[in-house]
């Protein structure tokens, strides 16, 4: 296969690891990082500072810390917000809409995350699932809106839909529904100071049937 920086690009869009790349291409994954190395350099001459966009590799699954209730979850200072995700070229600057589960077996029990991230034309751009210790299903839930919101705004994200089949999220952030449980409402105070961040931030509740691929992929963490 010609080691080309579209063919690489392309790869990793699919969600391919830098080991596959560099088996397909019959290559050292060495000569793969120099080509993404070569395309991050082309983006940064050549695209004006609000189309560039961010590669990143994959990074294998891990755990978000301890297992102490008490820690809030993804520190954005530990540098674990991309823990478990497979990310292809997102732009800054866009608008982006995430589904989001969160699992628990035994609730509380071994618990994960899962998000997919859609870029404004449709298109899959990403997708998180992690394994988050012992917890509930609420606190996972949580969990996975902060991940979501962090990595928005990493990527500067004008415009944020988040797609949630918790009702009891979606009413509790639009102020519906009172928070009563003193370990969640750590969590809701941090994900409504997030939202705020944000030039618009949609958070909407949908139908299970159709937040299928994220609840998979927090079970997926799980198992």
């Amino acid at each position: 296969m010609l080691l080309s920086i579209d063919r690489v690009l392309q790869l990793l869009a699919e969600g391919k690891s830098l080991d596959k790349i560099a088996e397909l291409a019959h290559c050292s994954v060495t000569n793969v990082v120099e080509v993404i190395e070569e395309a991050r350099e082309i983006i940064n001459r050549h695209e004006k500072p609000a189309a560039r966009k961010k590669i990143i590799i994959k990074r294998s699954a891990d755990t978000d810390g301890a297992d102490d209730p008490g820690v809030p979850p993804d520190d954005e200072a530990s540098g674990n917000i991309f823990t478990g995700a497979e990310l292809s070229t997102i732009p800054l600057n866009s608008s982006l809409t995430m589904y989001i589960d969160g699992a628990s077996s035994g609730n509380p029990g071994p618990a994960g995350i899962g998000i997919l991230i859609v870029d404004q034309d449709g298109r899959q751009v990403g997708k998180i699932s992690a394994y988050i210790g012992k917890r509930t299903n609420n606190f996972a839930e949580y969990t996975a809106l902060i991940r979501a919101l962090k990595i928005a705004r990493y990527f500067t994200t004008r415009v944020l839909k988040i797609r949630t089949d918790s009702e009891l999220i979606a009413k509790q952030m639009s102020g519906e529904y009172k928070v009563k449980n003193d370990q969640i409402k750590k969590l809701y105070d941090q994900a409504a100071a997030l939202v705020k961040m944000f030039n618009t931030c949609k958070i909407e509740h949908i139908p299970r049937n159709l937040n299928e691929k994220a609840d998979y992929l927090a079970k997926k963490a799980v198992r």
